[in-house]
């Protein structure tokens, strides 16, 4: 993995140099360059580990980030509204990571989340044909609701949002818009920034 040259950590040079390289054609190249980074950090990480609620938790998120960011190389040629996506996922996933991290309780409630999940299919399954099996799941339970941690960063869910759904704004001005290539590179470098942020959350790293 490529290291530090001072005093400033790894994560925090590559994401100050992707957003130098915004507007050229050396971008696209230079996030893949980055993201890989990323990911062969994470390949340290994500071995299983069961051996708490918040190790379970923690290899989960760490997978399904490293997912996210593979999807996003695959991906950044596309329009802006696909790479929106990619981060306003990754604003939840921080979410969780801070959550599962502040103690077992915690963890251990977003995991049990999965039986609710299963249970609120299956009730609406049932709802939209009565002929459907009744396997009993219990539907009772409390989800924690996911927030955003500053003005800034709900400003960029917000900003997400506008993307990912067919509004008003994108449809009057998708050259603009989800066309823009400013807007892509923009989302791009938040996936950076998130990706290393989680890893961040669960990890001290050594960058010398």
């Amino acid at each position: 993995m490529a290291e530090t040259t001072n005093d400033t950590p790894y994560h925090l040079e590559a994401i100050q140099a992707l957003n130098a390289v915004c507007g050229t054609e050396h971008f696209t190249n230079h996030f893949a360059y980055e993201i890989s980074q990323c990911h062969e950090v994470l390949l340290k990480f994500i071995a299983r580990d069961d051996s708490s609620p918040q190790q379970t938790a923690r290899v989960l998120v760490l997978r399904y980030l490293d997912r996210l960011l593979i999807r996003a190389v695959r991906l950044i040629n596309e329009e802006a509204d696909v790479m929106a996506q990619i981060v306003r996922n990754l604003i939840e996933l921080a979410f969780v990571s801070e959550h599962i991290s502040s103690g077992i309780e915690e963890a251990t409630a977003f995991l049990n989340e999965a039986d609710l999940d299963a249970a609120d299919l299956a009730e609406r399954i049932r709802k939209a044909n009565p002929e459907a099996i009744d396997y009993g799941l219990a539907t009772k339970g409390d989800r924690v609701a996911t927030k955003r941690s500053n003005p800034d960063e709900e400003l960029l869910w917000k900003t997400c949002c506008k993307f990912v759904h067919p509004t008003s704004f994108i449809l009057q001005h998708p050259e603009e818009t989800i066309s823009n290539a400013r807007y892509k590179e923009m989302f791009a470098v938040k996936v950076l920034e998130y990706g290393w942020g989680i890893v961040t959350t669960f990890h001290q790293i050594n960058w010398t």
